[in-house]
């Protein structure tokens, strides 16, 4: 598995699984050129997964197939205009802002995509 930081601190731990972490995260570089060095963009993967299990009633090892999808999308940290912006800035969607998550509460806000991105209170990457 593999460690990475999330929240609006960085400070909680999560684990990512290594069958869809190593494609699209080890292999940034294939899929920006394959996007002619153009952000942003996004990536999606789907395939299986096995895992080895102890059983006592089946005998003493079977396998435990998965089947996993991970999409990402991927942004400039400098550079977070979008051409088609205009077209999503109106929608209204549920928001948990940085600040409710780092107050330790769980409130979810409803604002448009044009508000959050303009917001100070959220961080957003557009």
């Amino acid at each position: 598995m593999f460690q990475t930081s999330i929240g609006p601190t960085g400070h909680a731990k999560a684990y990512l699984r290594p069958e869809t972490a190593q494609g699209q995260f080890m292999n940034f570089n294939k899929l920006l050129e394959y996007n002619n060095h153009a952000m942003p963009f996004a990536s999606a993967q789907i395939g299986k997964s096995f895992r080895n299990e102890i059983s006592p009633r089946q005998g003493v090892l079977r396998v435990r197939e998965f089947t996993m999808a991970e999409i990402e999308h991927f942004v400039h940290p400098d550079k977070k205009s979008h051409p088609r912006f205009e077209e999503v800035k109106d929608l209204e969607l549920p928001f948990l802002d940085k600040h409710t998550q780092e107050a330790g509460e769980s409130t979810i806000k409803f604002w448009t995509v044009g508000k959050a991105v303009s917001s100070v209170f959220y961080s957003m990457s557009i």
